[in-house]
């Protein structure tokens, strides 16, 4: 008997086409941001030809220095939303995984061959750096195709702390793939100050609400508390400096400078990050402790009737 199956036996009665389509679904949704734009791929440092933006060729995913960080996010919440469905709608997880995979795959491929062409890869005339910039672009891809399937797994568990440690480690690069759609419609520079508060702070709350979905009962519980917090501040600050270096064309693809320029931004931004990851444990404490009373009322309601002659 499938895994699937085995904990949730009617799952094995709905057809696996419904999840097949959740799968593909939810992943071409999350490559929304991309889509609206105009779906062309950005401005390459290394074209081989002078193009301006608006002749840049279709590509499923923006594959630029300047956007790794939102193309993994797209990838990663697509494995991470579908299999949030499946659990939802009690389906097989597998068909899901398979349909997100199938459209990361098509997207990847014909986001590559683009890429190749316009760098000379294609034709042979690419040099170290193009080649170079190809292999590490393509590389972060796969790690976020690899990620998403493994979010799709989590995120469809029905022992409760998996799906809950699975929306808690996503709850950063929601926060980032909101300013991506955000920002598809307003210039940065036009942002109203409430949508910056609102995105800064929605981690912390996505983090908060995954803990009182996973509880405290049994205790070993906490370990996903603590894996989920830690995991948020470690994340956020990673983020930070990692956007920092990839947008910056002074550093011109030196690896090592870029590594150096990380883990000199990387403690500030440790101590930065801490405030949000205190602000979803105290809501956490606070959100568990009222869901804890809510529920107990009721059977200390339940046992004073019964007590009562």
């Amino acid at each position: 008997m499938h895994p699937d199956t085995a904990a949730d036996p009617s799952a094995a009665r709905r057809p696996a086409c419904v999840s097949l389509i959740v799968g593909v679904a939810a992943s071409a949704v999350m490559l929304f941001p991309s889509w609206v734009s105009g779906g062309r791929l950005p401005l390459q440092n290394l074209w081989h030809e002078q193009t301006p933006a608006e002749a840049m060729p279709f590509s499923l995913l923006p594959i630029s220095q300047y956007d790794a960080l939102n193309v993994f996010v797209m990838l990663l919440l697509g494995g991470v939303v579908a299999g949030l469905v499946v659990r939802m709608l009690r389906t097989r997880a597998w068909p899901a995984a398979l349909g997100v995979l199938l459209v990361h795959l098509i997207a990847t491929v014909q986001s590559f061959a683009v890429l190749a062409n316009g760098l000379g890869i294609a034709d042979g005339s690419a040099k170290s750096r193009e080649l170079l910039y190809f292999g590490g672009m393509l590389g972060g891809v796969l790690v976020g195709m690899l990620l998403a399937q493994l979010g799709c797994w989590m995120a469809s568990r029905t022992a409760m702390p998996w799906p809950a440690l699975a929306v808690a480690l996503s709850a950063v690069p929601v926060g980032t793939w909101l300013g991506d759609v955000i920002a598809t419609f307003y210039p940065i520079s036009s942002y109203p100050p409430e949508v910056w508060v609102t995105l800064r702070r929605m981690p912390a709350v996505i983090v908060a609400a995954a803990l009182i979905w996973c509880g405290v009962r049994p205790l070993s519980r906490l370990i996903v508390w603590a894996v989920g917090l830690l995991a948020f501040w470690v994340l956020s600050a990673v983020l930070t400096p990692t956007g920092f270096v990839l947008g910056m064309r002074v550093l011109n693809g030196d690896l090592r400078e870029m590594a150096e320029v990380a883990a000199q931004i990387f403690p500030t931004a440790l101590e930065t990050e801490l405030l949000p990851v205190v602000v979803a444990l105290v809501i956490a404490v606070v959100g568990t402790a009222i869901r804890w009373q809510l529920s107990a009322s009721p059977a200390v309601e339940r046992a004073e009737r019964v007590d009562t002659p």
